[in-house]
């Protein structure tokens, strides 16, 4: 009897804890965990060197990748493309991400994007940021956009968002004008 009540409570307690892994697993496909989400403002180290714009060409490679979601499972996908070497600027990368987003169903409105020393700074429109049009998936959509910049531009320290040219604000997330979403 002690035998078989233990026994039950072993395996009771074996299938909350793999239930628990599943389901975080499963949501941390969807969107990362808060520690995964980059909020501090970014100050590089004493002594590593800073970027101005002319430090950072436009991609230099033939082939890029750049992350989209996939809108029947929300999975982030990498979709390479190839482009003419040092064809394609911060801004023109972005306009790719955002294409491939609204390939999916995701549509966002960027202003401009630019950098600021070794930071790229996206900046959206009012109406065209994915926490006022997503915010179920505002992270996942954001994560796209930082990701493939972080990735394609070798100098690129930091990625910065902003509405309007102010600091980015939604229901889900608040960030300072300068602070870092993803730092390299």
């Amino acid at each position: 009897m002690k035998k078989g009540f233990i026994l039950s409570i072993v395996g009771l307690i074996f299938v909350t804890l793999l239930a628990g892994c599943l389901t975080s697993s499963r949501e941390r496909m969807i969107t990362p965990t808060p520690a995964e989400q980059i909020d501090v403002h970014y100050t590089p180290a004493p002594g590593t060197p800073t970027a101005t714009p002319e430090d950072i060409p436009p991609i230099p490679k033939d082939d890029i990748i750049i992350y989209s979601l996939d809108s029947e499972n929300l999975q982030k996908i990498a979709i390479p493309f190839k482009i003419e070497p040092g064809s394609i600027t911060l801004f023109e990368l972005v306009k790719k991400i955002v294409s491939s987003l609204e390939d999916e169903s995701f549509s966002v409105n960027i202003k401009n994007a630019y950098f600021e020393k070794s930071m790229a700074i996206v900046d959206f429109a009012e109406d065209g940021a994915p926490g006022i049009k997503y915010p179920d998936y505002e992270v996942a959509v954001l994560d796209c956009i930082a990701q493939s910049i972080i990735e394609n531009y070798e100098n690129c320290t930091a990625v910065i968002f902003r509405v309007n040219g102010e600091a980015y604000s939604s229901g889900n997330l608040s960030f300072g004008a300068d602070e870092a979403y993803l730092i390299k």
